[in-house]
């Protein structure tokens, strides 16, 4: 054996790290200088798990220059702001991507690069981490990690702040490129649209995953809010015989220069990725000779079958080496020392049993230890090719229920906390093992608790991992089964319960809502992105409108473009226009055009006029008058009378003549008295007094008797002193005449502040002669300050 293998061989042996990038031999403490623009801005608990991931994919590589060559490409291509990469098991998504990753780095340092990979074997598939991950990095991009970390760290609201980030521009003279790997392994919740943001120059992102029966690249497309986005298709095939010299040129050297050797690597290899790093990695360790080559049959199956034999009989002589390969065989995920001991108590008595069964020299080979005293298979494919080689079916399905009595152990007792690996694939045991019932009882089964009823896998779920994503897709499965099977009353509760855990947003009050901004929980303040995507999940549409009015009145700074899209997304006009007028006077430029457009769309009338009146002061000075002047020719008396209210108050001159005019021919008294009076303040002062005495004139015909008393005590103090007596008389008696208490408390209270001295006892006898105590309390503390508000407001 030549002297570069047994160096390789003798690192790897003495534990050890070589990876390779681009041919040259990196050791494992070079990794993190090697990719620090990744892992040194995340915080110890993301390293710790993105590093293991990284040195693993980056121990054999090579024969990939022509799509490394193609993400080139698409880096410099700026017609496709996403890339979206698909293909089988084991063809090295992800160890191309690492080494692209690294390649981008040392040739292109103007780009930022954010890494999140979602794996299971490496424990990066949770929806926390690998929310966390990302919006970590993305905070850490745009300097707002002080801010970010008062934040609420929940998948909900780091999901929003995700989307906001990736929305905001890029800082000078950077630009940002983000992978994200291996959606397909997110475990007990889905990506979604959370990379659907806008394109803006400079933004790139890269999705990969696994192309699965049920599961190709349109539906990752749908999946990720991508399908008619301008997405670039990469493809990852096995390796031909070229591309195969060439890993050996960087991985085997001194083999790559035989051409016999090559030719028999490439035909036991098939070209497939996995058999091919498996290959180099038994020819460095000593497990293969180059010789013995020739002999091989093709094929991953048939490359594992001589090693499988010699763990027949490790399996026959260690115990803890059977109970340790056929558990982690069996398991879908990752399974931790409790996990094996908890199982197989009697095959490890001890942790160190497992210790010594994972550093076998066989067993080394194939079971990796990820975390702390965490054992999988280091490769799916190895995991499912090892578990139908050796297990007989009636020991698979042994191995099954072994697993799924561990989840049963936990939820017959329910006192422990709930280990990892139940949370997140007992569920998926159950339903392989077609245990329907069981996953009835597990999901939809409700026990009390202290004077409460609660559902104790949602609890333990929701306890573990701060979201209710986990339960849902679980519940999801069982609704799936009962519609399947045309079990309309299962299907029914599912969907009461997955409509009542979507609905809790709509508990949420403005106020509450509010308070979760700006002052926050014990696990910190809701941003403001997190606030606005709950709006946007709320049921009631009425209650999503009153909400962005109060955050906007809060002065809270809001995710403006966000803010719109919620706001517009309403069904009801009304509500839009309500919403839309809250956040009018705060919308940059770009985004006032948009809503100008939005407002101008609106059929109905009194909204239409709403949203332009409060967007027309806001609007550049040239487009103002456009905006008024379609405000003031609405015919709608109601919403041109409202439309005058909001708008009296910015009228250019060259328009009040107009205004004037449009409020004169109001028949309807209410809205004429009220367009008058916003109106009249704002004419020339020679036109004013006209206009007061006809707005009175108005209010004097007004036929509710409650709002003409409102009315002419509002006006009378405009109207010339002389005729001030008359018109508070005539007010006072429109009040006298309302029947009912209530309302009639209301108006004196209403009108007490506006009246002089002489008629305020009057007007409080009126108020005393209320029967009803709660009516008349309304009136109560109005004397000790009518009469000084009456002096303040008097003309000098």
């Amino acid at each position: 054996m030549d002297k570069l293998i047994q160096s390789q061989r003798d690192t790897i042996l003495a534990g050890g790290n070589v990876n390779q990038i681009a041919g040259d031999s990196v050791a494992g403490d070079k990794i993190t200088h090697l990719y620090q623009q990744i892992l040194r801005p995340l915080p110890v608990k993301y390293s710790a798990l993105v590093r293991p991931l990284i040195e693993h994919y980056t121990a054999v590589f090579g024969g990939r220059d022509a799509e490394l060559a193609a993400l080139d490409t698409f880096l410099a291509d700026p017609q496709h702001p996403f890339g979206l990469l698909v293909a089988s098991t084991g063809m090295g998504k992800t160890a191309l991507l690492v080494h692209w990753i690294a390649r981008v780095q040392q040739q292109h340092p103007q780009w930022r690069i954010i890494f999140a990979p979602v794996s299971i074997r490496y424990q990066t598939a949770s929806e926390q981490v690998v929310l966390g991950l990302l919006a970590h990095s993305l905070a850490e991009f745009h300097h707002d990690l002080d801010q970010f970390n008062n934040y609420d760290q929940s998948p909900h609201s780091l999901r929003a702040l995700i989307t906001d980030y990736l929305r905001r521009p890029l800082p000078d003279g950077v630009r940002l490129l983000l992978v994200l790997d291996g959606i397909d392994e997110a475990t007990g919740w889905m990506v979604g649209p959370l990379c659907a943001a806008p394109p803006q120059p400079g933004l790139k992102i890269v999705v990969a995953a696994r192309q699965r029966a049920n599961a190709i690249r349109d539906d990752y497309q749908h999946q990720l809010g991508w399908t008619n986005a301008p997405v670039a298709h990469l493809n990852l095939q096995a390796l031909d015989l070229p591309s195969v010299a060439a890993l050996l040129r960087q991985s085997a050297p001194a083999r790559a220069t035989d051409p016999d050797f090559v030719t028999q690597f490439y035909r036991v290899s098939a070209g497939d990725p996995l058999t091919c790093n498996l290959l180099v990695k038994a020819l460095i360790g000593g497990n293969l000779t180059p010789e013995s080559l020739s002999q091989r049959p093709p094929g991953l199956e048939a490359f594992l079958k001589g090693w499988v034999e010699t763990l027949r009989k490790q399996r026959q002589s260690s115990r803890s080496i059977r109970e340790l390969l056929a558990l982690c065989a069996a398991a879908y995920g990752p399974l931790s020392s409790d996990d094996l001991q908890a199982m197989a108590p009697e095959a490890f008595p001890e942790q160190a049993d497992i210790v010594d069964a994972v550093h076998n020299d066989q067993v080394a080979r194939f079971i990796i230890t990820v975390g702390e005293h965490t054992y999988v298979f280091s490769h799916q494919r190895l995991r499912e090719v090892f578990l139908e080689q050796i297990y007989p079916a009636k020991d698979r399905e042994r191995l099954q229920q072994c697993l799924i009595a561990y989840g049963h152990q936990w939820y017959a007792d329910r006192t422990q906390p709930l280990p990892d690996y139940v949370r997140q694939f007992w569920i998926a045991h159950l339903k392989a093992a077609g245990e329907w019932e069981s996953i009835r009882q597990v999901l939809t089964e409700m026990v009390p608790r202290g004077e409460h009823t609660i559902q104790p896998w949602q609890t333990a779920r929701y306890a573990a991992e701060g979201s209710d994503s986990g339960y849902l897709s679980d519940l999801d499965t069982l609704w799936s089964h009962a519609e399947a099977t045309n079990d309309l009353a299962l299907a029914l509760r599912c969907a009461l319960i997955a409509a009542s855990l979507r609905s809790r947003s709509g508990n949420l009050t403005p106020e509450l809502l509010v308070q979760l901004v700006t002052v926050g929980t014990p696990e910190g303040k809701w941003s403001a992105v997190a606030a606005l995507e709950t709006i946007a999940q709320m049921p009631g549409v009425g209650q999503q409108d009153d909400c962005i009015a109060a955050l906007v009145e809060a002065g809270i700074d809001l995710p403006w473009a966000r803010a719109m899209e919620v706001a517009c997304a309403n069904i009801y006009e009304g509500r839009r226009a309500h919403a839309l007028a809250a956040l009018a006077p705060h919308l940059p430029p770009d985004l006032l055009a948009e809503a100008l457009d939005v407002a101008q769309a609106i059929t109905d009338a009194t909204a239409r006029a709403k949203v332009l009146g409060a967007l027309a002061p806001h609007l550049p000075s040239e487009q103002q008058p456009t905006a008024y002047k379609q405000a003031l020719a609405i015919t709608d008396e109601y919403a041109r009378a409202r439309a005058l209210v909001v708008l009296s108050p910015h009228l250019p001159h060259v328009l009040l003549h107009q205004a004037l005019a449009a409020a004169q021919a109001i028949t309807s008294a209410l809205y004429r008295a009220a367009s008058l009076k916003a109106l009249a303040p704002h004419l020339p002062p020679e036109q004013q007094p006209a206009a007061y005495q006809q707005a009175f004139a108005a209010a004097k015909a007004i036929t509710d008797v409650r709002k003409r008393a409102d009315a002419l005590g509002a006006l009378a103090f405009h109207l010339p002193p002389e005729q001030q007596p008359a018109a508070y008389q005539q007010a006072l008696a429109a009040t006298r005449a309302i029947a009912d208490g209530w309302s009639r408390a209301k108006a004196l209270a209403v009108l007490a502040p506006h009246l002089p001295p002489d008629m305020l006892n009057a007007a409080l006898a009126d108020a005393q002669a209320i029967t009803d105590a709660q009516d008349r309390a309304q009136v109560s503390g109005v004397s000790s300050t009518s009469a000084a508000r009456y002096v303040e407001r008097r003309p000098c």
